[in-house]
């Protein structure tokens, strides 16, 4: 498949040009969470990925909502933490969580430091995989952290995208709970 190529998208008019045929059924979760994400796409509203995001997992009946957060977005975790907690069960998990030194894993260090910390991906699925999350949002973490994490969580995770986040000042993120 070469969709980005396509000038055509005769997809978009029920032209079906790839090798899926049949068998490809939506069924049970599935089913409704496409059904959530195709209202969440017509919905004429204009809303942020967080507002998406909670109104998915409240839809699909999600109690507990895992934060897998870079330390450099300490700030920002901790807003989504105080408006996800209105809704949901949250935890959250710091990228240098459990940390390993650089040079124990063979990792050149960047600072002169003593101890210089590399990312945990791998315990920070651990950690949200023991508090059973059903969602887990990923912060900031970096290129192939991410990756790492997201190929060790149970629960399916989402990117959500720094940018998207209100910039409120620390006093008016510690006010809303």
């Amino acid at each position: 498949m070469q969709c980005a190529l396509c000038r055509i998208k005769e997809c978009v008019k029920g032209k079906n040009c790839s090798v899926i045929k049949f068998g490809l059924e939506y069924t049970g979760d599935d089913l409704k969470s496409i059904q959530i994400s195709a209202w969440l796409e017509s919905d004429h509203l204009k809303r942020t990925k967080l507002e998406e995001i909670t109104i998915y997992a409240k839809k699909l009946g999600y109690t507990k909502i895992g934060i897998a957060f870079c330390i450099e977005y300490e700030r920002e975790a901790r807003l989504v933490y105080n408006i996800l907690s209105r809704y949901f069960d949250v935890f959250s998990v710091c990228c240098k969580v459990s940390s390993f030194e650089k040079a124990s894993l063979g990792i050149k260090k960047s600072e002169d430091l003593e101890f210089e910390a590399i990312c945990n991906p791998i315990g920070q699925a651990q950690l949200l995989n023991d508090d059973l999350t059903d969602l887990n949002i990923m912060i900031g973490l970096k290129t192939g952290y991410d990756i790492l994490f997201a190929k060790y969580s149970e629960a399916p995770s989402i990117t959500l995208p720094v940018k998207e986040l209100p910039q409120l000042t620390d006093s008016e993120i510690d006010i809303i709970e």
